[in-house]
């Protein structure tokens, strides 16, 4: 028994294949999203006092960090809280404590929590600043 061999037609394809192009398109829409760098935007626009003597402190898993807006609100992780919900805050004496102040703040209403601290025995505070440059 004798086997005919079927012979394919010697046609050239006109389209290009986009097949792998969109593969590749979405494998790289993919890693950028994976390994893209995602921030919270800070919504509190603190513009903060100036000093002369100001020095950065470093923060780190130990320090917390409240901000106290021109309104004199109190803010933790965006959260609104009053003095007496600071004061729940404020129970170890091996954190560090950080006060993102606004220079618009009411001195009155600063004094108020740097009470609570020193209830709590809490012997630093740090005030975040904008160091002065000197004129020389």
């Amino acid at each position: 028994m004798h086997l005919k061999k079927f012979k394919r037609p010697n046609k050239t394809l006109e389209m290009v294949n986009l097949i792998p192009m969109i593969n590749l398109i979405f494998l790289l829409l993919i890693f950028f999203l994976l390994t893209g760098v995602v921030s919270k935007k800070d919504t509190n626009e603190i513009s903060r006092p100036v000093s002369e003597f100001g020095k950065e402190v470093e923060i780190d898993n130990q320090s917390i960090v409240f901000t106290i807006n021109k309104n004199n609100e109190i803010l933790y992780e965006n959260k609104s809280l009053n003095i007496k919900e600071l004061s729940n805050f404020i129970q170890s004496k091996n954190k560090k404590y950080i006060l993102d102040l606004d220079k618009e703040s009411s001195i009155h209403f600063f004094n108020k929590i740097m009470r609570e601290f020193r209830e709590k025995d809490i012997k630093k505070v740090f005030v975040k600043v904008i160091q002065k440059e000197n004129d020389k």
